[in-house]
Protein backbone atom coordinates (compact mmCIF):
# COMPACT_ATOMS: atom_id res chain seq x y z
CA UNK A 1 0.00 0.00 0.00
CA UNK A 2 0.83 3.27 -1.05
CA UNK A 3 -0.50 6.92 0.21
CA UNK A 4 1.56 9.77 -1.44
CA UNK A 5 1.17 13.72 -2.13
CA UNK A 6 2.00 15.56 -5.32
CA UNK A 7 2.91 18.97 -5.93
CA UNK A 8 2.86 20.33 -9.08
CA UNK A 9 3.74 23.19 -11.17
CA UNK A 10 -0.02 24.93 -11.39
CA UNK A 11 -1.43 25.30 -14.81
CA UNK A 12 -4.38 27.58 -15.87
CA UNK A 13 -3.97 28.17 -19.58
CA UNK A 14 -6.89 28.92 -21.85
CA UNK A 15 -6.51 26.95 -25.37
CA UNK A 16 -8.79 27.91 -28.47
CA UNK A 17 -9.70 24.39 -29.52
CA UNK A 18 -9.56 24.53 -33.52
CA UNK A 19 -11.89 22.54 -35.95
CA UNK A 20 -14.77 22.13 -33.89
CA UNK A 21 -18.65 22.21 -34.92
CA UNK A 22 -21.50 22.19 -33.36
CA UNK A 23 -23.76 19.13 -33.95
CA UNK A 24 -27.01 19.29 -35.94
CA UNK A 25 -30.67 20.28 -34.07
CA UNK A 26 -33.16 18.16 -34.54
CA UNK A 27 -36.14 19.75 -32.99
CA UNK A 28 -39.80 19.28 -33.88
CA UNK A 29 -39.42 18.01 -37.07
CA UNK A 30 -36.65 20.53 -37.95
CA UNK A 31 -33.38 20.44 -38.54
CA UNK A 32 -30.82 22.91 -38.08
CA UNK A 33 -27.29 22.75 -39.66
CA UNK A 34 -24.38 22.51 -37.32
CA UNK A 35 -21.65 25.21 -38.18
CA UNK A 36 -18.28 26.14 -36.77
CA UNK A 37 -17.80 26.41 -33.13
CA UNK A 38 -15.63 29.20 -31.29
CA UNK A 39 -14.80 27.18 -27.85
CA UNK A 40 -12.03 28.00 -25.61
CA UNK A 41 -11.08 25.00 -23.32
CA UNK A 42 -9.87 26.42 -19.61
CA UNK A 43 -6.88 23.95 -18.96
CA UNK A 44 -6.42 23.77 -14.89
CA UNK A 45 -4.18 22.28 -12.90
CA UNK A 46 -4.45 21.78 -8.83
CA UNK A 47 -0.86 22.33 -7.32
CA UNK A 48 -1.62 19.55 -4.73
CA UNK A 49 -3.45 16.52 -4.93
CA UNK A 50 -3.28 13.21 -3.01
CA UNK A 51 -3.90 9.33 -3.64
CA UNK A 52 -4.06 6.02 -1.65
CA UNK A 53 -3.35 3.16 -3.25
CA UNK A 54 -2.77 -0.77 -2.69
CA UNK A 55 -0.86 -3.02 -4.99
CA UNK A 56 0.15 -6.41 -5.21
CA UNK A 57 3.03 -7.79 -7.04
CA UNK A 58 4.54 -11.49 -7.68
CA UNK A 59 7.16 -12.50 -10.08
CA UNK A 60 5.34 -11.74 -13.24
CA UNK A 61 2.39 -9.71 -12.58
CA UNK A 62 1.25 -6.61 -11.01
CA UNK A 63 -2.13 -4.98 -10.17
CA UNK A 64 -3.64 -2.18 -7.88
CA UNK A 65 -6.41 0.41 -7.20
CA UNK A 66 -6.68 3.51 -5.79
CA UNK A 67 -8.83 6.47 -4.51
CA UNK A 68 -7.82 10.23 -4.72
CA UNK A 69 -8.15 13.87 -4.48
CA UNK A 70 -7.33 15.96 -7.37
CA UNK A 71 -9.13 18.18 -6.64
CA UNK A 72 -12.38 16.33 -6.87
CA UNK A 73 -12.62 12.54 -6.24
CA UNK A 74 -11.21 9.77 -8.94
CA UNK A 75 -11.16 6.14 -8.80
CA UNK A 76 -8.27 4.17 -10.75
CA UNK A 77 -7.09 0.59 -11.45
CA UNK A 78 -3.89 -0.90 -12.73
CA UNK A 79 -3.27 -3.74 -14.64
CA UNK A 80 0.02 -5.11 -16.00
CA UNK A 81 3.53 -7.64 -15.58
CA UNK A 82 6.47 -7.60 -13.35
CA UNK A 83 9.73 -8.55 -13.28
CA UNK A 84 12.93 -7.25 -11.63
CA UNK A 85 14.05 -4.59 -13.82
CA UNK A 86 10.60 -3.71 -15.69
CA UNK A 87 7.21 -3.20 -15.04
CA UNK A 88 4.45 -2.13 -18.12
CA UNK A 89 0.54 -2.32 -17.80
CA UNK A 90 -2.11 -0.13 -17.78
CA UNK A 91 -4.00 2.26 -15.99
CA UNK A 92 -7.58 3.20 -16.13
CA UNK A 93 -9.50 6.04 -13.93
CA UNK A 94 -12.60 7.91 -13.55
CA UNK A 95 -13.25 11.23 -11.92
CA UNK A 96 -15.91 14.14 -10.91
CA UNK A 97 -15.10 17.78 -11.57
CA UNK A 98 -16.93 20.43 -11.32
CA UNK A 99 -17.32 22.92 -14.89
CA UNK A 100 -17.88 26.07 -15.48
CA UNK A 101 -18.90 26.98 -18.99
CA UNK A 102 -19.59 30.69 -20.48
CA UNK A 103 -22.18 30.49 -23.29
CA UNK A 104 -22.61 32.94 -25.75
CA UNK A 105 -25.48 32.61 -28.34
CA UNK A 106 -26.44 34.31 -31.31
CA UNK A 107 -29.58 33.36 -33.67
CA UNK A 108 -31.44 34.83 -36.12
CA UNK A 109 -34.87 34.12 -36.65
CA UNK A 110 -36.48 34.22 -40.46
CA UNK A 111 -40.23 34.29 -39.71
CA UNK A 112 -43.34 34.97 -41.77
CA UNK A 113 -45.60 37.59 -40.85
CA UNK A 114 -48.47 37.31 -43.22
CA UNK A 115 -48.74 38.12 -47.27
CA UNK A 116 -49.31 42.17 -46.04
CA UNK A 117 -45.63 41.49 -44.64
CA UNK A 118 -43.96 39.02 -45.93
CA UNK A 119 -40.68 37.30 -43.55
CA UNK A 120 -39.06 39.33 -40.98
CA UNK A 121 -35.64 38.34 -39.67
CA UNK A 122 -35.22 38.97 -35.83
CA UNK A 123 -31.95 38.72 -34.18
CA UNK A 124 -31.15 38.09 -30.65
CA UNK A 125 -28.60 37.12 -28.89
CA UNK A 126 -27.73 35.08 -24.96
CA UNK A 127 -24.91 35.00 -22.70
CA UNK A 128 -25.23 32.92 -19.51
CA UNK A 129 -22.43 31.08 -17.30
CA UNK A 130 -23.21 27.38 -15.71
CA UNK A 131 -21.94 25.61 -13.04
CA UNK A 132 -22.17 21.62 -13.37
CA UNK A 133 -20.90 18.68 -12.53
CA UNK A 134 -19.52 16.44 -14.84
CA UNK A 135 -17.40 12.77 -15.16
CA UNK A 136 -14.57 12.24 -17.49
CA UNK A 137 -11.76 9.67 -17.40
CA UNK A 138 -9.17 7.75 -19.28
CA UNK A 139 -6.94 5.18 -19.95
CA UNK A 140 -3.44 5.08 -20.43
CA UNK A 141 -0.42 2.66 -19.62
CA UNK A 142 3.23 3.08 -18.08
CA UNK A 143 6.51 1.27 -17.99
CA UNK A 144 8.93 1.83 -14.85
CA UNK A 145 12.00 0.65 -15.70
CA UNK A 146 14.78 -0.45 -12.49
CA UNK A 147 18.56 0.18 -12.77
CA UNK A 148 18.96 -0.92 -9.49
CA UNK A 149 15.96 -1.93 -6.90
CA UNK A 150 15.59 1.69 -4.89
CA UNK A 151 15.58 3.59 -8.79
CA UNK A 152 12.84 3.76 -10.88
CA UNK A 153 12.87 5.60 -14.40
CA UNK A 154 8.89 6.18 -15.79
CA UNK A 155 7.06 7.01 -18.21
CA UNK A 156 3.47 7.10 -18.99
CA UNK A 157 1.20 8.25 -21.77
CA UNK A 158 -2.50 9.10 -20.86
CA UNK A 159 -5.49 9.66 -23.27
CA UNK A 160 -8.48 11.46 -21.75
CA UNK A 161 -11.34 13.34 -22.61
CA UNK A 162 -11.72 16.30 -19.98
CA UNK A 163 -15.98 16.01 -21.03
CA UNK A 164 -17.79 12.68 -21.94
CA UNK A 165 -20.93 14.30 -22.20
CA UNK A 166 -20.46 17.34 -24.85
CA UNK A 167 -24.50 18.88 -23.78
CA UNK A 168 -24.10 22.37 -22.34
CA UNK A 169 -26.78 22.39 -19.46
CA UNK A 170 -30.39 24.28 -21.00
CA UNK A 171 -28.87 24.78 -24.43
CA UNK A 172 -29.64 22.35 -27.38
CA UNK A 173 -25.94 22.59 -27.93
CA UNK A 174 -23.42 19.70 -28.41
CA UNK A 175 -20.11 19.22 -29.71
CA UNK A 176 -17.29 16.47 -30.03
CA UNK A 177 -14.84 17.40 -27.39
CA UNK A 178 -11.22 16.93 -28.77
CA UNK A 179 -9.46 14.21 -26.68
CA UNK A 180 -5.77 14.99 -24.65
CA UNK A 181 -3.08 12.86 -24.45
CA UNK A 182 -0.47 13.37 -21.21
CA UNK A 183 2.72 11.79 -21.18
CA UNK A 184 4.87 11.65 -17.74
CA UNK A 185 8.50 11.54 -18.29
CA UNK A 186 10.18 10.70 -14.63
CA UNK A 187 12.31 9.40 -12.11
CA UNK A 188 11.67 7.80 -8.26
CA UNK A 189 13.81 7.02 -5.35
CA UNK A 190 12.99 4.52 -2.44
CA UNK A 191 14.82 5.53 0.64
CA UNK A 192 14.99 3.61 3.41
CA UNK A 193 12.40 1.12 2.47
CA UNK A 194 9.12 3.32 2.83
CA UNK A 195 9.87 6.84 1.39
CA UNK A 196 9.14 7.29 -2.00
CA UNK A 197 10.37 10.94 -3.30
CA UNK A 198 9.32 11.22 -7.23
CA UNK A 199 10.03 14.28 -9.63
CA UNK A 200 9.74 14.68 -13.50
CA UNK A 201 7.67 16.61 -16.00
CA UNK A 202 4.50 16.06 -17.93
CA UNK A 203 3.76 16.77 -21.79
CA UNK A 204 0.22 17.91 -22.84
CA UNK A 205 -0.86 17.70 -26.56
CA UNK A 206 -3.91 17.73 -28.53
CA UNK A 207 -4.83 17.77 -31.95
CA UNK A 208 -7.87 20.19 -31.64
CA UNK A 209 -4.79 22.78 -29.67
CA UNK A 210 -1.79 24.79 -31.22
CA UNK A 211 1.76 23.51 -29.69
CA UNK A 212 2.76 21.83 -26.77
CA UNK A 213 2.65 22.68 -23.02
CA UNK A 214 5.11 21.08 -20.08
CA UNK A 215 4.43 21.31 -16.47
CA UNK A 216 6.47 20.05 -13.75
CA UNK A 217 5.59 17.36 -11.41
CA UNK A 218 7.00 15.96 -7.80
CA UNK A 219 5.84 13.96 -4.97
CA UNK A 220 6.40 11.83 -1.71
CA UNK A 221 4.88 9.02 -0.63
CA UNK A 222 5.09 6.42 2.24
CA UNK A 223 4.61 2.57 1.33
CA UNK A 224 3.48 0.29 4.30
Amino acid sequence: MRASVQIRSYGKETWQLEDIQNDDIHEDGVKLQGGDANIAYRFKRFPITGSFDYFSKNELSIWGAGIGLDPYPFIRGTIGANSRYIEVGVTAYVNASLNHSSVKLNWVSHEYEGMMYGYEDYHGSIENEQQEFKFHGGIGGFINFFPIKEIAISYAPFFYRPWWDDEVRDYEISFRFPYIISQYFGASVLIAKHVQVSAGATLYLSPAVKGSHWFFDSGIGFVF
